[in-house]
C-alpha cells in the first residue's frame, strides 16, 4: 500500500469526525429528534421489565441479545457500505442507532419471543411486525430526518427483521432444549 493514500485516508477520516462532531454539538444534541431517541429505549425497557416473564428470563434475554447482536453487526456492515445513515445518534462517537439496534429491536423480539410460542403463530407476528417496520416505522424516521436510506429501500429490511426472528426462535429453543447449556425448563 502506497504511505501516501493511507495518509490521505485517515487525514479525510480525520476531518470526517471533526464534521460529525460539529454537526452533532450543533444540530443534533437536545432536538427533538434526539429527545425521541432518548425516549424511546426507556419507555421500551421499562415497558418490557414490566411485563417479561420471570420465569423464562434466561431464554427471553439470550433472543433479546441475539436480535442485538445481529442487528448491530447488521447496522455496521450497511453503514460501511454507505446504504443508509443515521444523521441524529444519541451519543456522537457512534454512526449506529443505538435506540433501535439497542432498544427496539431486541424488546420487541423478545416480547414476540415470550408470548408467541409456535412456529406457526411466531412467524405470522414476526412478519406483520416487520411489515409494520418497514412501511411504517422506517419511512416514518425518514421523514424525521433521522434514517437516511441511501441505497437502500425501505422494504429491503423485511426479509432481513424476519431472518433474525426465525433465526433466534430457532437458536433460543435449541439451546433450551439442551439441558446441560440452559438451566431453565
Amino acid at each position: 500500500m502506497k504511505p501516501s493514500i493511507l495518509n490521505e485516508i485517515l487525514e479525510t477520516y480525520e476531518r470526517y469526525i471533526q464534521l460529525q462532531e460539529e454537526h452533532y454539538f450543533e444540530n443534533v444534541l437536545f432536538s427533538y429528534q434526539w429527545w425521541i431517541l432518548v425516549f424511546i429505549p426507556i419507555v421500551l425497557w421499562v415497558t418490557w421489565a414490566l411485563l417479561v416473564d420471570k420465569t423464562r428470563m434466561n431464554s427471553i434475554l439470550l433472543a433479546g441479545l441475539l436480535a442485538t447482536l445481529l442487528a448491530v453487526v447488521l447496522d455496521d456492515i450497511g453503514l460501511s457500505l454507505g446504504l443508509w445513515q443515521y444523521p441524529y445518534r444519541i451519543v456522537p462517537f457512534t454512526s449506529r442507532l443505538n435506540p433501535i439496534d439497542i432498544g427496539i429491536i431486541p424488546v420487541f423480539y423478545m416480547l414476540v419471543y415470550q408470548y408467541f410460542q409456535s412456529w406457526k403463530v411466531y412467524t405470522i407476528i414476526i412478519t406483520l411486525l416487520s411489515l409494520f417496520a418497514v412501511f411504517m416505522a422506517e419511512p416514518l424516521f425518514g421523514r424525521l430526518g433521522m434514517y437516511l436510506a441511501l441505497q437502500w429501500e425501505y422494504w429491503y429490511s423485511g426479509p432481513i427483521y424476519i431472518l433474525i426472528g426465525i433465526f433466534v426462535k430457532w437458536l433460543v429453543d435449541k439451546v433450551k432444549k439442551n439441558p446441560s447449556i440452559h438451566g431453565e425448563r
